[in-house]
């Protein structure tokens, strides 16, 4: 890669849902992880870190029969050391931010059975180190806080599930407000 690109080689397709049946080609969901296996003149990701990506970024590649995606730095989403989205460390001005519990009944106890639209707000889990500012090369650190609840735009961020909790990761500028 040159510049600010780095080449990610996917995470294998899972062919299998969790409880072991085989998924046609269709009902596949596309990996939005992968390992970084060559990098541009970056500095915030190293070869052989793990990242998400957003879902549409870059050009696939097949290098000796692997998928890899080129990407711009700036479409890796952020770090994760483990397995759980819950430990994503974010890149850049992105926020984690676990989304507020809904609820599958009405205030009058009616059971809902449409699905409700996701939540534009929850509770901020991990910052990114803020957004670079490419003449200078300072840092502006995020104005919101660990702990804190916002607000983000609706349709903004990567959305993500894991257990019964549901995580978005959306840049600084998609938050409306901070809640308190």
């Amino acid at each position: 890669p040159v510049g600010d690109r780095v080449l990610v080689k996917i995470d294998k397709e899972e062919s299998k849902s969790k409880g072991g049946i085989f998924l046609p080609e269709s009902a596949r969901i596309k990996p939005t992880a992968g390992t970084i296996v060559a990098i541009g003149d970056i500095s915030t990701v190293r070869i052989n870190d793990r990242v998400y990506y957003s879902q549409y970024a870059g050009t696939e590649v097949d290098v000796d029969g692997v998928s890899h995606l080129l990407l711009k730095e700036d479409d890796c989403i952020g770090l994760l050391p483990g397995d759980k989205i819950s430990e994503l460390k974010p890149l850049s001005d992105r926020i984690l931010i676990r989304a507020a519990k809904t609820s599958d009944r009405s205030t009058g106890g009616v059971i809902l059975t449409q699905a409700q639209e996701k939540p534009t707000f929850g509770e901020v889990i991990a910052l990114g180190p803020g957004k670079k500012d490419k003449k200078t090369g300072t840092i502006h650190p995020i104005n919101v806080k660990v702990g804190g609840t916002v607000m983000h735009a609706k349709y903004s961020g990567s959305e993500f599930d894991e257990g019964n909790s549901q995580y978005t990761v959306v840049r600084e500028s998609d938050v409306l407000a901070a809640l308190s």
